[in-house]
């Protein structure tokens, strides 16, 4: 199974070293920030995605998903694609269709499902997804994903402690935007340090943890992987563009 990182910044990353953030894993895009497209192409994993999981509308984590659907119409993609988000999605998709911003409805083309609620879920080829509620700043959607007894858990963006805790997984792919010096900055904003996410992975009983989302803050690449180490050894930060075999 393979696990490739699109991109791997929190929203307030400068430059091109991190873009949004976007990860895939067999046919699941596992949000859409902006970029994605271009890199899935690159990576050749445009043409493999069956679903995307939006976890909030935060566009460092959607934006990129406008761009995908305009290059499915580009492509004449003509296979189903399901699109799981909490509510707010379509009357965005809406609004861009009334504008013709994809110069043909990509529904027109082949069979777009949008699965948008509270807490929803879906069959995706061999992947049955469950979404869970996380604490954020705005609503946000942790996803589950069981395929031939694997179970990976991706967080989006999260303020700890994790209303996740009590889920098993063996992979979990968990944001980290700040070190632990700014745990209080983390707080007021709705996301994670890493030793918080070192817990949340212990806590899940995980195999390996992979941390994404991070921040532009000074140091914090190296600051974040030391410390998460300390309380999960198994852990990555990840790099855009890495893929992992798991």
């Amino acid at each position: 199974m393979d696990l490739t990182f699109i991109g791997t910044g929190a929203g307030n990353h400068i430059g091109s070293r991190r873009q949004p953030c976007s990860a895939f894993v067999e046919g699941i895009l596992l949000d859409c920030g902006a970029g994605t497209t271009g890199r899935l192409q690159d990576a050749g994993l445009f043409d493999r995605v069956d679903g995307v999981l939006i976890t909030h509308l935060h566009t460092d984590h959607v934006a990129g998903l406008l761009d995908f659907l305009l290059h499915t119409v580009i492509a004449k993609r003509n296979r189903p694609l399901t699109i799981l988000t909490p509510p707010g999605l379509s009357p965005i998709l809406a609004a861009l269709n009334t504008v013709n911003a994809f110069a043909v409805n990509p529904a027109r083309m082949y069979e777009l499902r949008l699965v948008e609620q509270n807490l929803p879920q879906a069959t995706i080829g061999s992947w049955t997804i469950q979404s869970v509620p996380l604490d954020h700043s705005v609503y946000n959607l942790g996803y589950l994903l069981t395929s031939d007894g694997a179970r990976i858990f991706y967080t989006g963006d999260t303020r700890e402690p994790s209303a996740a805790h009590n889920i098993r997984a063996d992979f979990v792919i968990h944001e980290s935007t700040y070190a632990d010096r700014y745990a209080d900055r983390a707080r007021e904003f709705g996301h994670s340090t890493a030793s918080q996410a070192a817990r949340a992975a212990a806590q899940m009983q995980a195999r390996r943890l992979f941390l994404t989302h991070l921040g532009s803050l000074p140091d914090t690449d190296s600051e974040v992987l030391r410390e998460v180490r300390a309380g999960f050894p198994d852990s990555e930060v990840v790099e855009d563009r890495r893929r992992y075999v798991l």
